[in-house]
This record gives C-alpha cells, sequence and structure tokens, in this order.
C-alpha cells in the first residue's frame, strides 16, 4: 500500500508548493522567504534527532553508528556531499526557479523548463549509473513531457527576459545534478541526518544570497505564516521526505519521471484555491501525464551492479 501512496502523496505536496510559493512571495522577497523556510526545517529535524538520540537504545546506537562508519568508510567526504545535494536541490532549483518568476518568467514557462529534468537526468543516468530505461519508459517519458506541454502551452508567453530563462535552466541543471548524487551517495548517512545537513546547507546558502544580492523584505501577516507553515511541514518535511525514499527505493528514471504530474496537479490545485482556470485542453493533458509516469514507473528499469 505504501508504495502506492507515497508517490501521489508526493506529488501532490510537491504541487502544492508552486501554490504557497505563489502566496509566499506576495508578501516577502525570494530568499528571505526560503532562508527562512529552511532555517525553520533544520531546526524541526534536528529537534527530531535530539529526541531519537534521548530515546534510542544505546546498543542499538552502536550498531548503528558501527553501520554508519562502515558505510562512511566507503564513501568520500558524505557529510560534504550530502550538503551539496542540499545546495543543488533546495538552494539552487528552488532559489533559481523562484528568481526567475519574480523577473518576468511567467510560471508556466518555467514549469515547462523544469519538467523537462526526467529527459536529461535519465540520459546522465545511463551513463553514470549503468541505467539501461526500457523502450517503453522511453515511450512513457516523451508522453509525458508531451501532456505537460499540452497543459501549459495556452499560457506559454512569447516574451521572457533572457536573464530569467537563464536562471531557470540553471535550476534544472541544479535539480538534475542533485537528484544524481542523491542517488550516488545512497545511504551512506542515515535520512534524518542527511536532512539535517541538506536544509542547514540550504538555508546558509540563502543567507550568503541575502547578504550579498538581495534587500530582504518579509511582511508578517497571516497569508505569509500560512504560506510559510505549508512550505515547512508539508512540502520540506513531508514530501522531501519522501522523494529521498523514493530516490533510494526505485530508479532515477522512475523516480523523476513523477515530476511530469507536478505542472497538471498544481493546475487542479490552483483552480480550487485561486480560481484558475481548468479547461478540457488542461484534463486532457493530466492524462497524458498521468499515462507517461505509469509506463516509466510500472515497468522500472534494472540498473547494472554499482560498486
Amino acid at each position: 500500500m505504501a508504495q502506492f501512496l507515497l508517490p501521489i502523496i508526493f506529488v501532490v505536496l510537491w504541487s502544492s508548493a508552486f501554490v504557497a510559493g505563489k502566496a509566499g512571495v506576495q508578501h516577502a522577497t525570494p530568499f528571505a522567504f526560503l532562508a527562512v523556510r529552511f532555517s525553520i526545517v533544520a531546526l524541526i529535524f534536528m529537534a527530531v534527532a535530539i529526541g531519537f538520540w534521548i530515546w534510542r537504545d544505546k546498543d542499538k546506537t552502536k550498531a548503528v553508528d558501527a553501520k554508519a562508519s562502515d558505510k562512511k568508510n566507503r564513501s568520500n567526504d558524505p557529510v560534504l556531499q550530502t550538503a551539496l545535494v542540499g545546495v543543488l536541490i533546495h538552494g539552487a532549483y528552488l532559489g533559481s526557479t523562484f528568481f526567475a518568476m519574480a523577473n518576468g518568467l511567467g510560471a508556466a514557462l518555467a514549469a515547462l523548463i523544469v519538467s523537462t529534468q526526467p529527459l536529461l537526468t535519465t540520459a546522465l543516468a545511463i551513463f553514470l549509473f549503468g541505467e539501461k530505461p526500457r523502450l517503453i519508459q522511453w515511450i512513457g517519458i516523451f508522453i509525458g513531457f508531451a501532456g505537460v506541454v499540452v497543459v501549459i502551452f495556452p499560457s506559454l508567453g512569447i516574451n521572457a527576459p533572457v536573464i530569467a530563462i537563464m536562471s531557470c535552466v540553471f535550476g534544472l541543471l541544479a535539480i538534475t545534478a542533485g537528484t544524481l548524487l542523491q542517488k550516488r551517495i545512497g545511504g551512506s548517512i542515515g535520512l534524518l541526518k542527511s536532512n539535517i545537513i541538506q536544509a542547514s546547507a540550504a538555508s546558509l546558502f540563502f543567507m550568503l544570497l541575502i547578504a550579498t544580492i538581495e534587500t530582504p523584505l518579509i511582511t508578517w501577516n497571516e497569508p505569509f505564516l500560512i504560506a510559510l507553515a505549508w512550505q515547512v511541514l508539508a512540502v520540506s518535511t513531508g514530501a522531501y521526505v519522501i522523494l529521498m525514499i523514493l530516490i533510494k527505493r526505485d530508479s532515477v528514471a522512475a523516480t523523476t519521471s513523477l515530476l511530469f504530474l507536478v505542472p497538471p496537479v498544481t493546475a487542479i490545485i490552483a483552480f480550487f484555491i485561486f480560481g484558475e482556470p481548468l479547461t478540457p485542453v488542461t484534463v486532457i493533458g493530466f492524462f497524458m501525464a498521468s499515462a507517461g509516469v505509469y509506463l516509466v514507473t510500472r515497468h522500472g528499469s534494472t540498473p547494472e551492479k554499482q560498486a
């Protein structure tokens, strides 16, 4: 049951991030908003870790520590690599996307650029991890991408600032690299410790951006606090933990293909929250994207043995 529900929950929560983000940046500058978000996330994971440390059995702690030490010996600087994953996925990807939209790039075009990630990730995974997607998976990837295009094409603008497009493409490259790196380091560090490191690295990354290129501004009103709470609890602690579990459990192609569903599901959520139009074309695109994701995830590729 969990194998079926986790991808669904992930897609809904990840999609809701765009809606909450849209609400949040109306009351705060992007990097300031993200800095507060990930600082709180890091503190939450630290509190959970302390709770586990207090209640955990000492013998089990020794066994877990020994196992972690053994894995650490087989990995080059797992802490540094995990921090880099946080900077890439939390920092560079989200920061670039928010910056792009704040500088004139339409949300639809941003979604289209980011949704090409499964194509790029799958191609790179062939060389890096020996994953061999089947023909049916490639068909699914292209059907899924076509579905995303069908959903957002009517709202695409033709005049977009070059700097905004470049920023969004940089975000695409960042989340692709972060996903591949996370797959490479695998379980070198426990999930809880990994989340602490990644959230802390992201918060420091955004603080650096605030200190250098952004004048922070936050209006601490009720809409902002609601958006912030949702981003922290539902997205950063909920959706991202599920993402890490899915990356570890499934192939890279199968996991990242779920992102094809994000723009269509975001459109559905926005319809109920903001009253944005949901046309028959959108519904058709949603089913196309769903079919593409099903083909990729149902026929998971079998990676070759990795060192």
